[in-house]
């Protein structure tokens, strides 16, 4: 009976040995197939256009220059997009006359290398930092470029990414991919689908090499911004037109008030002063208010600048006018005249400015 059992016994540990024995080797036989699949997944996925593109991304979220630059030509995608940057700006400057168009061309190429190389700083300190920075002398002279300007007048400082749409090898060339990703422009108020070539290279990997539409882009965004300051110049335009003419009339009073009397009479100086005080000195005072909460684009900082600039100094001269006709000294009256002139000055340079804003092409030919 006790050998009967003992047998038994053995039979069911050996059951028990050979079963455990199967899940080890099934156990294993799993991790084997999982590290040899995860293997040969991920060296499918490096090599492929929407691994370079990954790469990119998180070699600028680890700061890691050197894996950004294994996913991205840098160089190659400098130089193209720059091409692209010159010719959107050209295409969208309606005022520029075939001569300048050359001119500038010339000098933008001379421009090329310090600029290429401001931006490559840039990115470099972007990858290794996550800030923006860098700069590099302007060709003869002492000015430094910051790569941020560049950025900011390409219309690239404020994009926010929304996604990537496609990546799609090209059927004809299995070497060349584009990616079709997207950003929104908040100068334009839409998305713009970069079209980003991916490129295989002799190691196998593929890198990004440059943005086929880029001219596209600079273009729609400069158009954006010439729009805006059509805008701009229309609303202001609308403020200066009512304005001018409650200064017009004023003079017609100031004149009729003066051929009614003389500045020798007490009445006549006052009449002009309340004139002065309560018409002139005010009207330029809601006019710069109206002005200061117009919408300015940044092509029109400086015409906004010297119009307010105008403001303040009738508006003193305003004050210089009135204060004469009490004190009737003529340091006060001379302190009048001259930010009279001043205005006068000023606004022969903001009527040039917006001639020059204005311009359209037929006036160059």
């Amino acid at each position: 009976m006790l050998n009967r059992l003992k047998d038994y016994f053995d039979a069911a540990a050996s059951a028990v040995r050979e079963r455990m024995r199967l899940i080890i080797v099934a156990v294993v036989g799993v991790a084997l197939i999982a590290i040899i699949g995860s293997y040969f997944f991920f060296h499918a996925k490096a090599r492929t256009p929407e691994f370079a593109l990954t790469a990119a991304s998180e070699a600028i979220e680890s700061h890691d220059s050197r894996a950004f630059n294994r996913a991205v030509d840098v160089d190659q995608l400098l130089n193209s997009s720059y091409d692209g940057f010159v010719d959107g700006l050209m295409e969208s400057d309606r005022a520029m006359s075939p001569e300048a168009r050359e001119a500038i061309t010339n000098f933008t190429q001379m421009l090329r290398v310090p600029i290429i190389n401001s931006l490559k700083t840039a990115i470099d300190a972007y990858v290794e930092t996550g800030n923006l920075d860098g700069n590099v002398k302007d060709a003869g002279d002492e000015h430094l470029m910051a790569a941020s300007d560049i950025m900011d007048r390409a219309g690239l400082s404020k994009l926010e990414f929304r996604q990537v749409d496609n990546v799609i090898v090209d059927r004809n060339d299995p070497d060349r991919a584009v990616a079709d990703i997207r950003f929104y422009q908040p100068e334009t108020d839409s998305d713009f689908v970069f079209k980003v070539v991916i490129e295989r290279k002799e190691d196998e990997n593929w890198r990004v090499v440059r943005i086929d539409n880029f001219s596209e882009f600079t273009e729609i965004v400069a158009k954006a911004r010439r729009a805006a300051l059509d805008k701009y110049l229309a609303q202001t335009a609308e403020i200066n037109l009512r304005h001018d003419q409650t200064i017009r009339e004023a003079e017609q009073k100031y004149g009729t008030i003066l051929s009614l009397g003389s500045l020798g009479q007490d009445q006549t100086r006052f009449d002009l002063k309340v004139l002065l005080t309560d018409v002139v000195k005010k009207d330029w005072e809601v006019r710069k208010q109206e002005l200061f909460s117009v919408e300015v684009p940044k092509a029109a900082e400086t015409l906004q600048n010297l119009r307010l600039k105008i403001c303040d100094l009738s508006i003193e001269s305003a004050e210089d006018y009135a204060r004469w006709m009490e004190d009737k000294k003529s340091t006060t009256a001379k302190a009048a005249d001259d930010k009279r002139k001043q205005v006068q000055a000023l606004m022969e340079e903001e009527r040039l400015l917006i001639s020059r804003m204005t311009r359209l092409p037929s006036d160059n030919q």
